[in-house]
């Protein structure tokens, strides 16, 4: 839930103004969490082949479900602007395609409502496949041709990792909503 309007800065007294200016930091932990994940996924893995998950489009994910208003499209397209610098791949692959996972997030869970973790997990391998499908024809229309079978290995995996990382999101998620008594400005 997120926290109502505070008052204007000149009605609040120096005390309130700088407990809401440190509450308003929780309004970032999902593009946080986010980006540690993609942070992780440049670990380095002892396998010959490509298996690391998608860690950050699973987080970007889990929270356009979790928390809709604080993954917003816009927020998804610039943690996958900085995935693609970070992996240095052409810059607009996977920032054009998270924010079109989000959107598919958010409009799924508008559609279908309240649900079980495995329809959840059912949406997010379709949107996973997806995601693994349409980034090899945006890579070669970048001019860098992707095989598909390393992109399917990491649907696999990634689909393999999803409960771990909701469990992860969800925990963070209970964190913020245990603290969210604490976000009142005065």
């Amino acid at each position: 839930m997120i926290a109502a309007n505070p008052p204007p800065a000149l009605l609040m007294t120096p005390d309130e103004r700088r407990r809401w200016l440190l509450s308003t930091w929780r309004y970032g932990v999902p593009a946080l969490a986010s980006v540690l994940l993609l942070v992780l996924m440049l670990a380095p893995l002892p396998l010959s082949v490509p298996a690391m998950p998608h860690l950050a489009l699973m987080g970007v994910l889990v929270w356009a479900m979790l928390q809709p208003g604080l993954m917003p499209p816009w927020l998804a397209f610039c943690i996958g602007a900085l995935a693609d610098l970070l992996f240095g791949q052409p810059v607009g692959v996977n920032a054009t395609l998270f924010a079109v996972a989000t959107g598919v997030m958010r409009a799924a869970g508008r559609v279908f409502g309240r649900h079980g973790s495995l329809f959840d997990w059912l949406i997010v391998t379709g949107v996973l496949l997806g995601f693994a499908l349409l980034t090899g024809p945006l890579m070669a229309l970048a001019g860098r041709p992707t095989p598909v079978l390393p992109l399917l290995w990491q649907w696999l995996t990634s689909v393999a990792a999803w409960p771990l990382v909701v469990r992860l999101c969800a925990a963070i998620q209970r964190k913020l909503a245990a603290s969210a008594l604490l976000w009142r400005h005065g």
